[in-house]
């Protein structure tokens, strides 16, 4: 005897399977930051050049000058 065949309820049974797929699924990390929030904007680098070529730049020729003298090339 063969009892008779059920209707097959596509929609349940996709949902069932999400369900089951999503519980067996490892949690999701959370989103990390975008790393333009996390640094800080540096200045250009024409604006640097234009700092030290001021007040800077007599230090600057004294750094050079004292390291030409510690290499042995002055």
């Amino acid at each position: 005897m063969e009892s008779e065949g059920h209707e097959l309820d596509e929609v349940k049974l996709d949902s069932a399977i999400a369900d089951l797929m999503e519980a067996e699924a490892p949690p999701r990390p959370q989103r990390e930051p975008a790393i333009s929030s996390i640094l800080p904007e540096l200045p250009s680098q024409e604006s640097l050049n234009e700092a030290s070529s001021g007040n800077d730049a007599g230090l600057a020729a004294t750094l050079r000058q004292k390291w030409a003298e510690l290499c042995g090339a002055a």
